[in-house]
């Protein structure tokens, strides 16, 4: 019986150790600081992970390496033999994106992606702005620029030095420079300077400097005393399974770009090439795609439509051009493609949506056309009725659009109210429901309007910049005053704008404003004949804020390291440019004692804080700085306490050896390497374990003295758990029961029971207990070994392997 019972014993051991053995580990890991700079070191914590716990074991042959070395560099481990943490030395050395690839026996490899940030600090970079840039040669015909110095993370970088910019355009024929350099003195973020436009055209203003990032702003001048013909072509993708048709409209705008009623019948031909077969449709010659009728737009009008018809079976895509009469001028040409696709559907309606003018009329708008999920034209099958709801029926009331069987395409009509709403939209009620917001605009005598624009793109607080005033037509090209007005500006906690006359006949206008806080303002400015907004916004690349970044919990009778690190008002890290002192409070000081200050010195961006907690518990940690908003955080404090199973017979033999065990978990796992003392009152110890194995087991044989019961109590230390004990008394000469356990932990917990029946394990006259012992250490080795091999986890080669 005894001999059954010593190979179930066995048997089970092997089942436990097995399954630890294909139980694999994960990385905890830990960015110190949060967020790294370029140029600087910093460290990456690793630590053991199993079932969501930390496991306070020392990752073993660990090997790690960078993925890119030219942003982030491995550096080796720093020495930290007293905790189970490995920290991993980190240097940054440019801004961007990595990896670091971990990898350890019995873990799943992880890779952890690290960020970059840059030096925000120093300028890399120029950033050009031109105010206005778009111009009329009937307009104002002097425009400013503003080049602007930007750090890696885009945010205004003050100059250290003053900076030489070089300035020069791409053709001095269509606008020239006052001066050909700019220079952005000690102190300052940008400069300005000023230009001409001189002939119809596009061109660049370029700046450069020898040591950054060179930039340029696009300026555009155009000039068209004839009214302009503009072409749509809707839809531009045809189903051509049967003849189809698509509409090509045409609308009139003025030397301005504003739409603008005809003022007298204008009748526009359409043509029609392929770009590969170089053959031209111009009505009546019929080829694949043809438009059968000219485009007229009435008198009084301002659009005019004709459809252009796809026989069936064309495929191709074909130029769509208008030929305006003498007197108006052609826009860009358009495109329309056809090919086979699905045949019939009822699915999805789409709204291609037309400029309006807000006539009070009953106007085209659009052009309502089918099309399947992937974008695709398709064929009605069968009449059917789309409505279109509008946001706002005093502004554009959209008539209901029928679709026949047959067809996939139909003109979108509306009656239009007569001022330009504040917002609106256009619902299209259909399968796949589609929202539209139309552009309004007013007749031209109503649509000039005052512009507000800062020269500098990006702004920096507390700093002076200037703003352009000028007026506008619906194009937001820049026109000349019409009237004398006082611009007023509606008082803000942000911004202070200064307030100018307008005179009549004013070009562009230039004023000037300041920044007083951090964020985002809208500012309001009204003058006597228009009102305008702009919105501002102000960056902060001074220390705004500071973050408390710790381990959370925070564990008992160990060193925990907290990092208190400063960012700027986007939430970049940045470096001090002056020492900054922080003051802490902890409102629990029984749980968590805290210096009052601590100093991040001019030049760095963080300051570890080692700390060790006082007890287990909770505490409201404050940590503020001189024009930094406060911040409070709740840090936990626990307890690494081993549950101790101390496994012992309930009775034994006088003269007969008998063996003990202890097994040491936490949340499950066994604790190896603990330091296990054994106390024994009533035998003699003839072997024992002073710490744990790879099981989390320490074993004991004792030999029973002539007394009534023998005594057992287990110490178990280390790792920077809390000691913990745990107490047997096993009965001698007697059948005795458990007396059960008795520890000094709420964690520590009993296996009663588990060896009642070993009071003496003889087999043939031999006791069997030694070679139990033997046989178990002996296959325990093997199984982890067998772990060693197994477990290991293939880990990516990266730029720098080490290994620890």
């Amino acid at each position: 019986m005894r001999t059954i019972l010593l190979i179930l014993i066995i048997i089970s051991s092997i089942g436990i150790m097995k399954s630890y053995a294909d139980d694999d580990y994960s990385f905890g890991v830990r960015l110190i600081p949060q967020k790294l700079i370029e140029n600087s070191d910093g460290v990456l914590q690793v630590y053991a992970m199993h079932n969501g716990h930390i496991y306070p074991q020392k990752i073993e042959n660990m090997i790690f390496s960078s993925t890119d070395s030219s942003i982030v560099q491995v550096n080796g481990i720093e020495n930290n033999d007293d905790n189970f943490i490995t920290n991993i030395k980190l240097k940054t050395s440019g801004q961007g994106s990595a990896k670091i690839e971990l990898g350890a026996p019995g873990f799943v490899s992880q890779e952890i992606p690290i960020t970059v940030y840059g030096n925000e600090n120093y300028p890399v970079k120029l950033l050009v702005q031109s105010t206005p840039s778009t111009f009329s040669l009937n307009g104002p015909h002097t425009g400013y620029f503003t080049v602007e110095l930007i750090n890696n993370n885009g945010s205004p970088a003050i100059a250290q030095d003053d900076i030489l910019v070089n300035l020069e355009t791409a053709d001095s024929r269509v606008v020239t420079l006052t001066d050909t350099h700019v220079v952005i003195k000690t102190g300052e973020y940008y400069g300005t300077g000023k230009f001409e436009i001189k002939q119809i055209g596009a061109t660049q203003i370029f700046a450069s400097t020898n040591s950054l990032q060179s930039a340029s702003a696009t300026v555009t001048v155009s000039q068209t005393d004839s009214p302009t013909i503009h072409l749509y072509v809707f839809p531009q993708k045809i189903n051509n399974y049967q003849s189809s048709i698509s509409y090509a409209v045409a609308q009139l705008t003025d030397s301005s770009g504003a739409l603008t009623p005809a003022k007298e019948d204008i009748t526009i031909p359409v043509r029609i090439n392929d770009p590969n077969a170089n053959v031209t449709n111009s009505s009546p010659i019929i080829q694949n795609v043809e438009s059968n009728a000219p485009i007229i737009i009435k008198k009084g009008s301002y659009w005019g439509y004709t459809n252009i018809a796809v026989k069936a079976a064309a495929n191709g895509t074909y130029n769509v051009f208008a030929s305006a009469p003498n007197g108006y001028v052609n826009a860009e040409q358009n495109q329309i493609t056809a090919f086979t696709t699905k045949f019939y559907d009822d699915k999805s309606a789409r709204l291609d949506i037309l400029p309006i003018l807000a006539t009070g009329k009953e106007e085209l708008i659009g052009v309502l056309h089918l099309e399947d999920k992937d974008g695709n034209p398709i064929i009605a099958s069968h009449d059917f009725q789309v409505e279109i709801d509008s946001s706002d029926t005093d502004s554009l009331v959209v008539d209901k659009v029928i679709l026949n069987k047959g067809s996939g395409v139909a003109p979108v009509f509306a009656k239009v109210g007569t001022s330009i709403p504040s917002t609106i939209s256009l619902h299209v009620v259909t399968y796949d429901d589609q929202t539209v917001t139309p552009v309004i605009s007013l007749p031209v005598s109503n649509s000039f309007k005052l512009i507000a624009q800062p020269l500098v793109p990006k702004i920096l607080s507390n700093s002076n910049f200037p703003v352009a005033i000028y007026q506008a037509d619906s194009s937001n090209i820049p026109v000349y005053f019409s009237s004398d007005s006082a611009l007023k500006v509606i008082p803000d906690g942000y911004f202070s704008i200064q307030q100018v006359a307008i005179h009549r006949g004013d070009p562009i206008i230039l004023t000037n404003a300041s920044s007083s806080k951090t964020g985002t303002s809208t500012i309001n400015l009204i003058s006597d004949n228009y009102q305008t907004s702009m919105s501002l916004e102000t960056v902060n690349n001074s220390p705004s804020q500071v973050v408390l970044d710790y381990l959370n919990p925070i564990f008992l009778n160990m060193k925990n390291t907290l990092i208190a690190q400063i960012f700027d008002s986007g939430s970049n890290p940045v470096f001090a440019q002056k020492d900054i002192t922080l003051k802490l409070v902890s409102n629990n000081k029984n749980v968590l004692t805290l210096p009052e200050n601590i100093t991040i010195t001019k030049g760095q961006y963080y300051i570890p804080l080692d700390i060790t907690p006082n007890a287990v518990g909770t505490s409201q940690v404050s940590i503020l700085a001189d024009d930094m908003p406060l911040s409070t955080y709740k840090i936990t404090v626990d307890s690494m306490s081993p549950t101790l199973n101390l496994v012992t017979p309930t009775s034994a033999l006088p003269g007969e050896t008998f063996m003990a065990s202890v097994t040491a978990q936490d949340h499950g796992d066994p604790l190896r390497n603990m330091k296990v003392q054994w106390k024994v009152g009533g035998a003699i110890i003839q072997n024992s374990d002073s710490v744990t194995n790879q099981n989390g087991t320490a074993n004991i044989i004792l030999l029973p003295n002539a007394g009534s019961t023998v005594n057992i109590t287990t110490n178990a230390t280390g790792l920077g758990y809390i000691p913990s004990h745990v107490s047997k008394m096993v009965t001698i000469n007697g059948t005795g029961t458990d007396s059960g356990s008795n520890a000094t932990t709420s964690r520590v917990s009993t296996l009663g029971g588990v060896q009642s029946n070993l009071k003496s394990l003889k087999v043939g006259g031999i006791d069997t207990l030694p070679i139990l012992v033997l046989g178990t250490i002996a296959i325990t080795g093997v199984l982890i070994k067998k772990k060693s091999i197994l477990s290991f986890k293939k880990t990516t080669p990266g730029t720098s392997m080490q290994s620890k």
